[in-house]
């Protein structure tokens, strides 16, 4: 079963982080952290906010659903991201 706490385990792995210093950038402890991960304890959303600081896909780990990624910045838009007057 593909639960949060195993996708937000999947998403610290898939960026190298510990647990110590996921719960770090989340402002939590690591015991904190390993609940989450072991679907004991569900993640506030001031921890879900701040670990997007740190390149987790918040969407994955709640909905198991990636974030699609924007468009390149030079293929925003016609001209170069430049607006058009009219």
């Amino acid at each position: 079963m593909n639960t949060y706490g195993k996708r937000l385990q999947q998403e610290r792995m898939r960026l190298g982080l510990t647990q110590q210093q996921l719960a770090q950038a989340g402002g939590v402890g690591r015991h904190a952290q390993s609940l989450y991960e072991r679907d004991i304890t569900l993640p506030r959303a001031n921890y879900l906010a701040a670990i997007t600081l740190v390149g987790i896909d918040v969407l994955f780990v709640l909905t198991g659903r990636h974030t699609p990624h924007p468009p390149h910045p030079h293929t925003e838009t016609p001209g170069n991201g430049q607006l058009s007057e009219r």
